[in-house]
């Protein structure tokens, strides 16, 4: 029995010392670097994968430097990206920003290699002052330090899209056909940007329960113009022009023109991080409905004012971006609405974040209401708006990860 426990003994202090040396084992290799990968729209398991001699932790709190990329869609379709690199702790005194873009021909492997490149660019300044000096390779190409040539655009920055779109579904006592489609036109440069675009959609539902046969049919169409000239570093002035049509909001032809002026508190080279933006319009618009209005109209010419501010922040910490508009009619101020959109994402502690975004209007100048009411089939079915003091959406949820801070290492296999 002595004999048992002096096995028993030797054993759980050779088990003890086992689960010591692995809890209280250093958190990172040697001359390795912590990493926050803070990035949406990355393919986070190939960087993880190609990235030698760094450890990506899950908090902020837990790196040596936070990686922050930022993205805007671009005037030629691609996006202009940026990665900010933020020392933290004994990395504190470096940061750096990196600019690239992404054309509208990339395939996705080229856009997270490239990603991957500037990645790597971005880190050898704190690879170099964590001694990993000599695990770096240089290599430059021959061109490099070239003088840069502006290539011959021959659409002269113009780019052109088009969509058609068909979805189809049913059962035994209904089916719907959806189509839609479009195209635009954009040409987007650093004192310009001029869009026109168009499309229709149509949806269209057929019923037949107990020998009862209904369609639902909500169609319509409509044409966007715009141009926006750039002032300076803080205004710019836009015209704008609309144009179309709509079963369901009783428009059988509605067009609006209006002309506005911004201004950014910060300047528009920032807009990566912040923007600070209060804009004015004023506009005028021409409606002629299928149907009379509450107001006693077949036809109504109006002139209106629109006022905004919103702005956007992303840090670190995580992103806010909110806008809030006032419209009214000038003919009658009583006529107005005012809408609110939000969109917000806060890390608030080690592994929990919250998320919020949504939108509410309060709806006091709907002039297109038809005066006959609306039956109760056109009710359920949505095929006509109806009046309303106010409408809304929202969308929240909390996430919260917890345990090991390490997680570099990728395990693909069932992932099909």
């Amino acid at each position: 029995m002595n004999k048992f426990m002096s096995s028993l003994f030797v054993l759980f202090l050779f088990l003890s010392q086992t689960i010591y040396s692995q809890t209280h084992a250093p958190t990172t290799e040697l001359n390795n670097i912590n990493v926050y990968l803070d990035c949406q729209y990355c393919d986070n398991g190939y960087i993880k994968q190609n990235v030698n001699n760094v450890v990506f932790v899950r908090d902020a709190k837990q790196a040596d430097v936070h990686v922050l990329f930022m993205s805007q869609a671009s005037g030629g379709g691609g996006t202009s990206e940026k990665i900010q690199f933020i020392g933290l702790g004994i990395y504190k005194v470096f940061s750096d920003i990196l600019t690239y873009a992404t054309t509208v021909d990339m395939s996705e492997s080229n856009k997270r290699e490239l990603r991957l490149k500037y990645l790597e660019l971005g880190l050898i300044r704190y690879r170099i002052e964590a001694g990993q000096l000599e695990d770096i390779k240089l290599e430059i190409s021959q061109s490099a330090g070239t003088e840069n040539v502006v290539p011959n655009d021959p659409w002269n920055s113009w780019v052109f899209s088009m969509n058609a779109n068909g979805s189809f579904n049913g059962q035994e006592t209904s089916n719907t056909v959806n189509l839609s489609g479009g195209g635009a036109a954009k040409r987007i440069t650093e004192e310009s940007k001029f869009l026109v675009s168009g499309g229709f959609r149509q949806n269209r539902t057929f019923y037949n329960y107990n020998g009862i046969k209904t369609t639902s049919m909500r169609r319509s169409s409509w044409g966007n113009i715009q141009e926006v000239i750039s002032m300076n570093d803080h205004w710019s002035l836009g015209f704008f022009g609309n144009a179309g049509n709509s079963i369901f909001s009783n428009y059988q032809l509605y067009l609006v023109g209006k002309t506005g002026i911004e201004y950014d508190l910060f300047e528009y080279s920032e807009s990566f991080n912040k923007q600070a933006i209060v804009a004015y319009n004023l506009g005028a618009r021409y409606n002629n409905y299928y149907d009379t209005t509450v107001f006693n109209q077949v036809e109504d010419k109006l002139v209106f004012q629109e006022l905004a501010v919103g702005g956007k922040v992303k840090q670190n910490w995580g992103n806010l971006s909110s806008t809030v508009t006032y419209q009214n009619y000038l003919h009658d101020f009583s006529l107005n609405s005012v809408s609110l959109w939000l969109n917000l994402k806060v890390r608030l502690f080690k592994g929990f974040s919250w998320r919020v975004n949504g939108s509410f209007k309060i709806r006091k100048n709907q002039v297109n209401i038809a005066r006959q009411s609306a039956s109760i089939e056109d009710v359920l079915l949505q095929q006509q708006e109806l009046g309303t003091g106010y409408s809304y959406w929202m969308n929240t949820g909390i996430n919260y990860s917890f345990g090991s801070m390490y997680n570099s290492v990728v395990n693909p296999r069932f992932n099909m």
